[in-house]
C-alpha cells in the first residue's frame, strides 16, 4: 500500500458525520445505495488534480485507470485545477482487518474505515482539527492537501485525510436553476 499527499481542489465533499453518504437500506439489495448503507455509509469527495505531474505519477505507480470498467479519472469542472478529478471514498463504519506477524505471531488490528481526519491548515502556525459546527462544511473549490492510499495493485484508492488550506464556504445557492414548472408545486 502506498500513501500519497497531493494539493487538490475539492468538490462535493461529504466527509463529516453531519453530511456523509448514508446510502439507503430500503433500496434493492443489489443496488449501490443498499451496499453503502449495509457497510455503515461512506465519505466521498471529488478531488481535482492541480498538476498533471501528480496524475502522471499515479499512473506511473500503477493506478488502475478503469477499475470495474469505470473511468477512474473523470473530466469535470474546468475551473478546478486541471479539470480532471477522481472520487476518493472511505467507509464511514469500522472496517477492521487483522494481520498476524509470521515470526512473532503478534496480531495487529487496523481500522480502514471511520471518518477521515480533517485538519484546518488555513493558519499553519495554529493548525488544528476542523470543527464542523464552527467552520462549516467544505464548499466546492476548497483547496486542500489530500492524503489517500493506493492498494490492490492500483485498483483501490482510500481517502485518509484532508488538510484545508483555503476554505470555500458551502453554499446551496446556484446549485440548481429554478424550474420553469416551479409554480406547479405551489398548492
Amino acid at each position: 500500500m502506498a500513501k500519497y499527499d497531493m494539493e487538490m481542489i475539492l468538490e462535493y465533499a461529504k466527509v463529516f458525520p453531519q453530511n456523509y453518504d448514508k446510502g439507503d437500506i430500503e433500496a434493492p439489495k443489489k443496488s449501490a445505495a443498499y451496499g453503502v448503507a449495509a457497510k455503515g455509509g461512506q465519505t466521498v469527495v471529488d478531488a481535482y488534480f492541480t498538476k498533471q505531474e501528480d496524475l502522471d505519477r499515479l499512473i506511473e505507480d500503477g493506478m488502475d485507470l478503469t477499475p470495474m470498467n469505470h473511468n477512474r479519472v473523470i473530466e469535470g469542472n474546468q475551473e478546478f485545477g486541471i479539470g480532471k478529478y477522481m472520487k476518493l471514498k472511505r467507509q464511514a463504519g469500522d472496517n477492521i482487518k487483522e494481520f498476524t506477524n509470521k515470526k512473532t505471531k503478534e496480531v495487529t488490528q487496523v481500522n480502514y474505515g471511520g471518518f477521515p481526519k480533517i485538519v484546518d491548515l488555513r493558519d499553519p502556525e495554529n493548525k488544528r482539527l476542523w470543527d464542523y459546527e464552527e467552520d462549516g462544511p467544505l464548499g466546492n473549490g476548497t483547496k486542500a492537501i489530500v492524503r489517500f492510499d493506493m492498494y490492490s495493485d492500483g485498483a483501490g484508492l482510500r481517502l485518509e485525510a484532508i488538510a484545508v488550506k483555503e476554505h470555500v464556504p458551502y453554499s446551496t445557492q446556484g446549485t440548481q436553476e429554478k424550474s420553469e414548472y416551479a409554480d406547479v408545486w405551489d398548492v
